[in-house]
């Protein structure tokens, strides 16, 4: 029996499937597609759409949304968007450091000490980047 490897386009349906079902602030499908069988290189260049809850709004168009915090790097933020609003987010997989030790000062004016912290101290990780960001409640 020839197995056939799954293809990013069969793992995302299962993924956007799955989201639908589990509501909001869950894991987005991003952070699931990275935790799943699908290597990162697959998913690196592609578009991606999101739909979840946001859980901070930092400085520069950055977001944060879902669960685990997936990070959002949009071209523009909707006007007085706020902390819970639902949001559809469609972008391009990026896999990068999105902040660094230089950041910190700054993230602490957007955000309090710990979160800024745990943002600089996540490292490499997949996000979206030249993201559309609507609200959708």
């Amino acid at each position: 029996m020839v197995s056939t490897p799954r293809t990013l386009t069969t793992g995302a349906a299962a993924l956007l499937t799955a989201a639908a079902m589990s509501g909001c602030t869950s894991e987005t499908d991003l952070t699931r597609a990275d935790q799943s069988q699908i290597p990162t290189e697959e998913l690196v260049g592609d578009a991606m759409t999101l739909t979840n809850e946001v859980q901070e709004v930092l400085a520069h168009g950055i977001i944060t949304i879902g669960a685990e915090d997936t990070v959002i790097i949009a071209d523009q933020l909707p006007e007085g968007l706020g902390l819970g609003d639902d949001v559809e987010v469609t972008g391009t997989v990026a896999q990068r450091d999105v902040f660094t030790i230089d950041d910190l000062e700054a993230l602490q004016q957007v955000t309090d000490e710990e979160t800024a912290q745990y943002l600089v101290d996540r490292g490499e990780e997949l996000i979206l980047t030249d993201a559309t960001v609507t609200r959708t409640d």
